[in-house]
């Protein structure tokens, strides 16, 4: 989750920064060009060379947190002295606009608060000085130009918003329903795929099997080598089960050393197989110093119509049943 926010609010920056620096080097251009507004242009090209500096060290240190404050106190200085230089004509003051959803999107929303308010306060203290000399606004190409440029910002910024909504739904969405240590599927998620499994409306799963697996004598492990040494078996493990599995296949963690597999359209004889292939591959690992890992599995038919817990089970019935016959072997419940 924090990655996707951090990811989010570097993008962030950069795209202000680009922002910034595109729309400086065009609005000085046709300053210089169409209105001859040589002092205007002069300040374009100003902040064009700050967003190229500030853009460069952010690449550089990745100090993403005063790289923020540094955006936040540029397009700020750009806005206001943009308004002062054309004393609030052209409708400068669109452009203050765009100031709240940087700030909140990057500082937070307390900093963003007063910040926004200081700002605010600004503005409508320096129109209320110019109240008394103001000109009527006209619509010439210069106002048109900045409330395209403003309308085109505010549609970035909400989409870029919109966006990051969308990202974070969907990680902690995954997040919930994934396993922190091993990044497999959690508990919540397995319970969700057997009741999918064993609806009546399900026509595309003729018959599946579902299959507990146990880390033998994991507690023995964690005694001797630590429980640092056992959370890496278990994420060994975890990786292994998820690059072998057929890609219609779900793996999780049922819940401490014991895994799940659900296998769709998978008889007891061919998740037998399956399991047997496994059982060996983990056999194989070399974890540990002159010692071998291994896993007990116990398989089960999944049907139709079936109540999960009952499948769950006759996998668990036959775990043990592989447990009590001397461990690191498949059995098969009927």
């Amino acid at each position: 989750m924090a990655s996707t926010a951090y990811r989010h609010q570097y993008t962030l920056v950069m795209s202000v920064l680009w922002i910034i620096g595109v729309f400086s080097f065009v609005i000085g251009t046709l300053n210089v060009v169409v209105f001859a507004a040589y002092e205007l242009a002069t300040f374009n090209y100003i902040s064009l060379t700050a967003a190229v500096l500030i853009g460069v060290y952010h690449q550089r240190h990745r100090q993403l947190r005063r790289s923020s404050w540094l955006v936040c106190l540029a397009i700020t200085f750009n806005v206001m002295m943009f308004m002062h230089l054309v004393t609030g004509n052209s409708y400068s003051v669109l452009w203050v606009t765009v100031i709240p959803p940087i700030v909140f999107f990057l500082l937070g929303r307390k900093v963003g608060a007063w910040y926004t308010a200081i700002v605010f306060g600004y503005t409508i203290g320096f129109m209320a000085y110019q109240l008394p000399r103001a000109q009527p606004l006209t619509m010439g190409l210069g106002s048109l130009l900045n409330i395209i440029e403003v309308f085109t910002a505010h549609w970035f910024l909400f989409r870029h918003y919109e966006k990051s909504r969308a990202d974070a739904y969907d990680e902690l969405e995954r997040l919930s329903n994934t396993d922190r240590l091993t990044g497999l599927a959690n508990r919540l998620s397995l319970d969700a795929t057997l009741s999918q499994f064993t609806r009546s409306e399900n026509d595309k799963v003729n018959e599946a099997a579902v299959v507990l697996a146990d880390i033998d004598h994991f507690k023995t492990i964690n005694d001797r080598f630590g429980h640092l040494q056992g959370d890496r078996v278990l994420q060994h493990i975890a990786q292994l089960l998820r690059l072998q599995v057929r890609e219609s296949d779900f793996v999780g963690r049922w819940g401490g050393e014991e895994f799940m597999l659900i296998l769709p359209n998978t008889s007891t004889t061919e998740a037998f197989a399956i399991c047997e292939q496994l059982r060996e591959q983990i056999a194989e690992l070399k974890l540990f110093p002159n010692e071998r890992t291994t896993m007990s599995f116990g398989v089960a038919s999944l049907q139709p119509n079936q109540a999960p817990e009952q499948a769950v089970a006759a996998a668990d019935q036959a775990l043990y049943e592989a447990k009590h016959q001397g461990r690191n072997r498949t059995i098969m419940n009927f």
